[in-house]
């Protein structure tokens, strides 16, 4: 592989690590401007190749996958190389297994196709009574006395409430699901393997206790469907995995980077005054801000020419960089690095949630999540400011999801 390797680029930044703030934005926008390729570590020793392209070259990749495969026996045995190249205990998390997000058509396709009916947009409609009422208790709970921090309070528990219940797993075990999937996000071994058995094995006792006593959540509907769509029971397992995780730590952060972002510019009261505008408001800091910062591993199959000399080789593991993509000036503007919440509508849609047959099957219910518990905030509390500079708020230092620890706000009427 040709690769450019550059000192003026934070390579571990583009995998996560510690940080607050924005500083992740001056990293993946300089690294675009610098070259399409970064080689990084993860913190269980896997290389992977960082793609910081600009937002045309990024869609183009993301929308054809021209020699690259999301086949998940083979991105395991690459990740177990590596780990033991690393003398790390070659454990791959459960995730990485047969379902829709490691596979390629036709497989890809039945993997999709259950859990993709139960997402319709129509169907995700019917969810907004429930979302709304879930967001409101929530934000009944809260003491506008003092400072809030409203990613603990609801970007957190909002879309683990939500998808607990879509899948139908029971209230008394949702924080446990939370504090698996957090650990699992941070591909450190000693946190993320245990969590990993962890999540597995309770997942599979209540995927057995669907198939005796079925009930009207997905996970039962994925254990009882039958026919040409029928889920092996590995693969309900690790779409069970996914859904938890993906069905949760993403719009978690899409929350709180919204509610951050519009006290970071200032714009929270005047966004607060035309409620109409929240959803192009959310539309901006999913581009802006992506609550994932990388998308998940392809595999390179065949060689892939990038341009200027730059090749992708075949073994390669590879992640898209989001906000290089959705903050590329040449498709945005020039001022594609700012937050602009009442930013016309432009041509080109934000990458956030992938393209063509990839695209988040969730994509619509998290929007309208992050839609509503925005509102919600906005209305009850207009003219809110931050508790501490947004600079100074600790970012998650996660591989995948890109999002805030906490957002301090003091909530004023």
């Amino acid at each position: 592989m040709t690769r450019i390797q550059h000192d003026r680029v934070d390579h571990a930044r583009l995998v996560g690590g510690e940080s607050a703030g924005y500083l992740h934005h001056q990293v993946e926008d300089a690294a675009r401007g610098i070259g399409p390729v970064h080689l990084a570590h993860q913190a269980n020793g896997v290389r992977v190749h960082i793609l910081t392209l600009g937002w045309e070259q990024a869609r183009a990749l993301l929308n054809n996958h021209a020699g690259l495969t999301k086949d998940a026996v083979g991105i395991a045995s690459v990740m177990r190389e590596h780990m033991i190249e690393a003398g790390v205990e070659p454990n791959v998390t459960a995730v990485i297994g047969g379902s829709m997000i490691n596979a390629d058509p036709p497989e890809h396709t039945r993997l999709r196709r259950p859990v993709a009916a139960v997402l319709t947009p129509r169907r995700v409609q019917e969810l907004r009574r429930n979302v709304v009422g879930i967001t409101r208790a929530l934000l009944d709970e809260v003491d506008p006395g003092q400072p809030v921090d409203v990613v603990a309070g609801l970007a957190l528990p909002l879309p683990l409430m939500v998808i607990c219940e879509l899948l139908g797993v029971p209230a008394q075990d949702r924080g446990m699901l939370a504090g698996w999937s957090s650990a699992m996000m941070t591909e450190v071994p000693e946190q993320q393997q245990p969590a990993s058995e962890a999540m597995a094995g309770y997942l599979a006792a209540l995927i057995e206790d669907k198939r005796v006593r079925p009930d009207e959540g997905l996970l039962s509907m994925l254990v009882h469907t039958g026919g040409e769509d029928r889920l092996a029971p590995e693969e309900v397992l690790t779409t069970a995995v996914l859904m938890v995780l993906a069905g949760h730590e993403t719009t978690t952060a899409a929350i709180g980077n919204t509610l951050a972002a519009l006290l970071h510019t200032g714009q929270w009261s005047a966004v607060a005054a035309a409620p109409d505008s929240v959803p192009d408001v959310v539309r901006e800091s999913l581009r802006w801000d992506p609550p994932t910062r990388n998308i998940p591993h392809y595999l390179v199959r065949e060689p892939v020419d990038l341009g200027g000399g730059v090749t992708l080789s075949p073994s390669a593991l590879v992640m898209v960089n989001l906000g290089s993509a959705n903050r590329d000036p040449e498709a945005f503007g020039p001022d594609a690095h700012r937050f602009v919440p009442f930013r016309p509508r432009p041509a080109r849609s934000h990458l956030t949630f992938g393209m063509g047959w990839h695209r988040c099957v969730g994509s619509v219910l998290a929007t309208m999540e992050t839609e509503i518990a925005v509102g919600e905030v906005l209305a009850r509390w207009p003219r809110a400011r931050p508790a501490i500079a947004v600079e100074r708020m600790p970012r998650n230092p996660y591989l995948v999801t890109n999002g805030f620890t906490e957002v301090g706000v003091v909530l004023v009427g």
